[in-house]
């Protein structure tokens, strides 16, 4: 079983390829905000580097958001676009969930938090185990961490561009609770703090398997609020 998995939801997009939970191969754009142009190209080049054929692949699976608006519909557009010429299933993968397979991750015991700046205190998030992902105030996150997963004996570690947002709030928030910072809590490095294929691609093997597959049409973009246009 060959999964092509796309990430167009964070600053960078990436493409994976998986084989029965094997990554066999990675590619990352290097500019940010470039989906459009990078996107193709790049599953292109990996396909190659792995020596699959497209035609080859089980199912396509794309991270449907939230995150940035424009990434969304990029990523999820392109998955509907080579299911269809491609005649393959499609798979739906929550962006939150995402963070709670990243390959740094799975080696920690710490429970995964991962935050997406939403502007103006809010946040995208998720606390493994504790909190489904959705929109909430970053105030709720931490009160979760604060009166459940800390009080459990658990450590965390936060994912996304949350933490470059709130990096002084979060610090302040639980240093008030009596948590510190690499003591309690970790960020992730820069390096994998953000949205990926990878992640993306571990959980549609998840859901492939369990028969949690999609037509081209059910493949749909959840941003989780209207774009601070349609707000206002």
């Amino acid at each position: 079983m060959y999964i092509l998995a796309i990430e167009t939801t964070g600053p960078l997009c990436s493409v994976a390829l998986l084989k029965n939970k094997e990554i066999l191969g990675i590619k990352t754009g290097q500019e940010l905000r470039n989906h459009l142009k990078d996107l193709m190209p790049l599953v292109r080049e990996l396909l190659a580097d792995c020596d699959v054929d497209k035609k080859e692949l089980s199912y396509i699976a794309a991270s449907v958001g939230p995150g940035s608006f424009t990434g969304v519909r990029i990523g999820v557009t392109t998955a509907r676009a080579l299911g269809q010429a491609l005649g393959k299933k499609v798979i739906s993968v929550p962006t939150l969930e995402g963070y709670c397979y990243k390959s740094e991750a799975k080696g920690s015991e710490a429970v995964t938090c991962g935050i997406i700046n939403a502007r103006r205190g809010q946040v995208y998030g998720i606390v493994e185990g504790f909190m489904p992902g959705g929109p909430y105030m970053l105030t709720d996150v931490l009160e979760v961490l604060k009166n459940d997963v800390f009080p459990a004996g658990k450590k965390v570690q936060f994912f996304g561009d949350g933490i470059d947002a709130y990096d002084a709030k979060i610090q302040e928030d639980l240093a008030d609770a009596g948590y510190t910072l690499n003591e309690n809590y970790f960020y992730a490095d820069e390096s994998f703090r953000h949205q990926d294929a990878a992640s993306v691609g571990l959980l549609a093997c998840e859901k492939a398997e369990a028969g949690d597959v999609l037509t081209i049409a059910e493949l749909l973009p959840d941003y989780m609020r209207k774009a601070e246009a349609q707000q206002k």
